[in-house]
């Protein structure tokens, strides 16, 4: 039978001398591993004496921490270390239902970054400060913003699962700050010509490959996923339903990621050109296999031969990615709609398409340099503008 829990108001003291501060103290009964309770003894700092100058004030502060701990309904929270609950119950529970991309990724950031940080701490005892300082430490490392963007994002999601399963209150994460995202230029994009080049230099089906991603946007572990099922000749479309990333088969990255893309006449026919190669291959078949057609080729692979292709054509560094980027961005300068474009590359938010994928070419860039001047051309009749001889300039 529990004994009952006594109601208690916890004590407060002053400390320090150069800027002092008060502390709380109080109880907490705690859940071990072996099912029984303790109660333990706690301390929390409750702020400066500058912003709680009296006794009173720092004690409604305490008491609002215990009023929790005094509840009829509280429950004793388990004791276990951040990477115990990671290990026991994080990996277990929450992230082995997710795509293997995710799960791989998300495992990097916690056996690099996290668990060497603060895998040894109460999970209980992590504080926004806590989390806080860990982002800043690896900002001052020299970490890049998308990389230290992740380990927020994972440390969000381990303390997310950690309050749905009450370990914890509240998400510590959730409170932090990451620094400004830094503005950095978009790579630059190949040519029409370029690409010709680099589509005649690539033997097959890498060739094939490189025009594929260019008129349809796929991502690399969509077009390497494609069996001749999902070739869809009635409609001339390709229908992506899958995506493969380390021989490991999931569906593609997002609900919109499930998606018809439309494929031109001429396109349709080079691809009907391309299946005649392999006359012995049925629907169930990839159309890019590897060498025993055990599986599709590997990304790494297509990779390893587009990129030696391309510096010995002598084009600047090409990735897949930059590829669909090169499609994206035909489609903005030809007018496409953004929705049409959001909906044809699989994006869930149209601001993606726009923000990372759409990169402005040099002859975009001087059609926006032209397009003021040729209205004002129109009311000046051809003067030089300003008019030669005027005191334009002459009080700066």
């Amino acid at each position: 039978m529990l004994t009952r829990r006594r109601f208690q108001k916890g004590y407060v003291r002053l400390r320090g001398t150069h800027d002092p501060y008060w502390e709380g103290f109080y109880r907490e009964d705690i859940l071990l591993a072996d099912s029984k309770i303790v109660r333990k003894r706690r301390s929390k700092n409750l702020g400066r004496l500058a912003e709680l100058p009296t006794k009173k004030l720092a004690l409604r502060k305490l008491a609002a921490i215990v009023a929790e701990l005094n509840a009829l309904d509280y429950q004793p929270r388990p004791v276990i270390t951040v990477r115990d609950f990671v290990e026991e119950k994080y990996r277990k529970l929450v992230l082995s239902v997710r795509k293997p991309t995710t799960q791989h990724g998300y495992a990097v950031v916690l056996d690099r970054h996290v668990l060497p940080a603060i895998g040894h701490r109460q999970l209980v005892e992590v504080t926004s400060e806590d989390v806080q300082t860990l982002i800043n430490q690896k900002v001052a490392s020299g970490l890049s913003y998308n990389s230290v963007k992740n380990i927020r994002t994972v440390l969000s999601a381990v303390f997310t699962a950690a309050v749905k399963y009450g370990y914890r209150k509240e998400n510590p994460a959730r409170r932090t700050e990451l620094p400004p995202e830094p503005v950095r230029a978009l790579p630059p994009l190949p040519s029409e010509e370029e690409l010709q080049r680099l589509m005649d230099a690539l033997p097959e089906p890498y060739s094939t490959m490189v025009l594929l991603v260019c008129i349809s946007g796929v991502r690399i572990g969509e077009l390497l996923a494609l069996r001749w099922r999902a070739v869809d000749w009635k409609r001339n479309c390709l229908w992506v339903v899958e995506a493969v990333n380390r021989n490991s088969f999931h569906s593609p990255k997002t609900h919109r990621s499930l998606r018809p893309v439309l494929l031109a006449d001429e396109d349709m026919k080079r691809l009907a050109e391309f299946r005649r190669r392999t006359p012995n291959a049925s629907e169930d078949d990839w159309l890019f296999p590897n060498r025993r057609a055990t599986g599709p080729i590997r990304a790494d692979r297509a990779l390893e031969k587009l990129q030696a292709a391309a510096r010995k054509a002598k084009i600047p560094h090409v990735t897949w990615h930059l590829l669909r980027h090169w499609h994206t961005t035909v489609l903005h300068e030809e007018g496409v709609p953004i929705k049409a474009a959001q909906e044809r590359l699989g994006h869930a938010d149209a601001k993606t398409t726009m923000k990372h994928y759409v990169h402005i070419s040099l002859e975009a860039a001087r059609e926006a340099a032209e397009v003021a001047t040729r209205r004002l051309r129109k009311s000046r009749q051809g003067r030089l503008w300003p008019e030669s001889g005027s005191n334009f300039g002459s009080k700066l």
